[in-house]
């Protein structure tokens, strides 16, 4: 089996260390390139759609989702 390029996704949530070395494991092992990524979604789903407390949880949330990415983007590079 010939692999030229693997994906692997790192989950915005939890610790992506391990995932990851197993990835570059796979990778190495098929002189495959690697390719990283991640997704998430920043609205909050609550019975009440409204209201500037809903709207700040959501802010908050596209804050941290944008932090994680960054770490995670780091961590790949």
């Amino acid at each position: 089996m010939t692999l030229s390029t693997l994906m692997v996704q790192l989950d915005i949530d939890s610790p992506a260390e391990n995932r990851l070395k197993a990835a570059l494991d796979i990778a190495g092992r098929f002189d495959a390139e690697l390719i990283a990524f991640a997704a998430a979604d920043h609205r909050i789903h609550l019975p009440y759609e409204g209201g500037r407390a809903v709207a700040e949880a959501q802010r908050a949330r596209k804050e941290e989702i944008a932090s994680r990415l960054k770490e995670l983007q780091q961590t790949f590079l």
